[in-house]
């Protein structure tokens, strides 16, 4: 990591589990940030569905179905 930003992958804990009981995980994967969007896009023609994209390009928040989340995260926009 030339950033020296820590691991590429990794779970990340949830702040309080789902009322629903799903989305049991968090997963956050760092892209280069010229694949980001395209990343995006294959999740959610996969299926998957945006959750938030108000820190973009910094990261995109994806859901499955059940509710598990996963962070599409790039450098960009970081201190």
């Amino acid at each position: 990591d030339p950033h020296n930003l820590g691991p590429s992958f990794w779970f990340e804990p949830m702040d309080e589990p789902r009322p629903d009981g799903g989305g049991a995980i968090h997963l956050g994967v760092w892209v280069p940030p010229e694949q980001a969007e395209s990343r995006v896009a294959a999740a959610l023609a996969a299926g998957g569905h945006l959750v938030r994209d108000q820190f973009a390009p910094s990261w995109w928040t994806l859901a499955d179905a059940a509710g598990n989340e996963a962070d599409v995260s790039t450098t960009l926009g970081r201190d």
